[in-house]
């Protein structure tokens, strides 16, 4: 009776932890969004409060997911990397306060800040590749994998298609700085495909820290899309409210890795393939078609980019086809191996079992 009251205490104040972390997140990111978007005390105190808040809150989310990492044993090394790529994050800014509050110079762009903002994403990644989430078998990870490139690359060639190659070749001085300004949505494309494939593919029991994650990676294509655009066209400035995307994404990755802190810790089971995670990946290549058809009909030809994005894409759908054969294959197989040793074994036990089964 004693140790069950003990559980119950200790789970409230889990919850409770929970709460407060999700107020005081909720708070901060409201509280930024209005300061930044009235301008409270002056532009100087405003682009001190958006540097300063942009980096306090992905060293709160490493924080928070290098204590999910020690405390939780599924998801380990997931927490781990995701705490690395909020490091790095929180590196780049670092970079960037630098500049602006001590220096007293507009960051460059490229610079040295970009360096520390493009090195999270692979380890963001990598993070969520290896979520407990995710199925075990290696078929189904380099499976769930080969659908997030195919989300990726559809949505990549429907962006190049409308929006990013025009924007891209219109910008006429030089190459390094609109390959930098397309890196960061493209590379939140490819996390936001991840992690809805992810969510596709887990339980109910893990889907909330990877939830939480996915609307963390969502802010950050908010941001990012407006960074890349703002760059572009030399009209990015500090203390726009549009920073607030970054402040919110690692703060919610933070929640997330608190929930899974403050969640009682069970070893994430095998989810089944649902027939939305075989259809989804499939949905953005409609959408490429669509945007195809309407391009040429409007007299648009698709440039060498988009052509190379296209037959990318069929050759990850064509191996996504022959994985989930092969992956087919070897189950059948397998339960043909079984059900030959049950037959094996029961012959081996009651020899008359043929017999009587022929009814002789």
């Amino acid at each position: 009776m004693a140790h069950s009251e003990t559980r119950l205490a200790f789970a409230l104040r889990q919850r409770r932890q929970l709460l407060v972390g999700s107020v005081l997140a909720g708070s901060t990111i409201l509280a930024f969004l209005l300061w930044t978007v009235l301008g409270i005390d002056g532009v100087r105190v405003t682009v001190e409060v958006d540097d300063i808040g942009q980096l306090l809150a992905p060293l709160c989310a490493a924080f928070l997911c290098g204590a999910a990492a020690w405390r939780t044993s599924p998801g380990r090394r997931s927490w781990a990397l995701l705490a690395a790529a909020s490091f790095a994050w929180a590196v780049g800014e670092a970079l960037w306060c630098y500049y602006v509050l001590i220096d007293g110079i507009q960051v460059p762009f490229p610079s040295f800040a970009d360096v520390g903002f493009l090195t999270a994403v692979p380890l963001t990644c990598a993070g969520l590749l290896l979520f407990p989430s995710s199925p075990r078998r290696a078929a189904h990870r380099i499976q769930g994998f080969l659908d997030g490139c195919i989300i990726a690359m559809s949505l990549l060639f429907a962006s190049w298609a409308t929006i990013l190659g025009p924007l891209y070749r219109s910008h006429q001085s030089g190459v390094l700085k609109p390959v930098l300004s397309l890196a960061y949505p493209m590379s939140d494309v490819v996390m936001v495909s991840l992690v809805v494939i992810l969510i596709a593919r887990t339980g109910r029991r893990g889907r909330t820290s990877l939830a939480l994650v996915m609307a963390g990676v969502v802010a950050f294509a908010v941001a990012d899309a407006a960074f890349s655009y703002l760059t572009v066209v030399n009209n990015y400035g500090n203390g726009t409210f549009l920073d607030t995307g970054w402040v919110a994404g690692y703060l919610l990755i933070g929640l997330g890795a608190l929930w899974a802190i403050t969640s009682p810790s069970r070893e994430t089971r095998q989810a089944d393939v649902s027939t939305m995670s075989l259809v989804a990946p499939y949905v953005p290549v409609l959408v490429v078609l669509a945007v195809t058809a309407i391009e040429l009909l409007r007299g648009r030809h698709i440039d060498p980019v988009g052509w190379i994005m296209a037959l990318v894409l069929v050759l990850l759908v064509l191996g996504r086809e022959v994985l989930r054969f092969w992956d087919q294959t070897g189950i059948a197989r397998l339960q043909h191996h079984r059900i030959q040793a049950v037959h094996v074994v029961s012959h081996s036990c009651d020899p008359d079992a043929d017999a009587v089964f022929l009814g002789r």
